[in-house]
Order: C-alpha cells, then sequence, then structure tokens
C-alpha cells in the first residue's frame, strides 16, 4: 500500500531518477515504432514528475543527483 502525502518525498524522486540510464540503454536494442514512442513518452513523464517537484537532475560518472531549482524572482 503507498503512503500518498501532499509532495513527493526527495528519497522517492531519487528513486525515479535511477531509472533514466535505463532508458538510454534501449536505445541500441530492437523495438518496434510504437513501443519505441511509449518508451519515450515513459521517460518525459518521469522528468515532468522530477522536475514538477522542483529539482532537476544531475547525470554524474554515471550515477543520477537531483538539485533543487531555486527560484528566480521577477
Amino acid at each position: 500500500m503507498s503512503r500518498l502525502a501532499e509532495n513527493t518525498d526527495y528519497s522517492a524522486l531519487l528513486e525515479i531518477a535511477q531509472t533514466l540510464p535505463h532508458f538510454d540503454n534501449l536505445s541500441a536494442m530492437g523495438m518496434s515504432a510504437g513501443d519505441a514512442v511509449r518508451i519515450r513518452h515513459a521517460e518525459n513523464i518521469i522528468k515532468d514528475v522530477i522536475g514538477n517537484n522542483g529539482y532537476e537532475i544531475l547525470y554524474r560518472n554515471k550515477r543520477i543527483a537531483l538539485r533543487k531549482i531555486k527560484e528566480v524572482k521577477q
């Protein structure tokens, strides 16, 4: 059973972000065009979830990190 909260925990976002390198590995494998589109869509959804929670993804030496996005004052 999941525990729903008002905001997604950083640890959950980081766990989700850890899946992103696997999407890159798929590009070298045989896949139908329709499946490739759906996979890319799933990758974009994951990136949106992370971004909508105020983080950006950092790729460091084959590792993933998240950094809080600083709000720009206008």
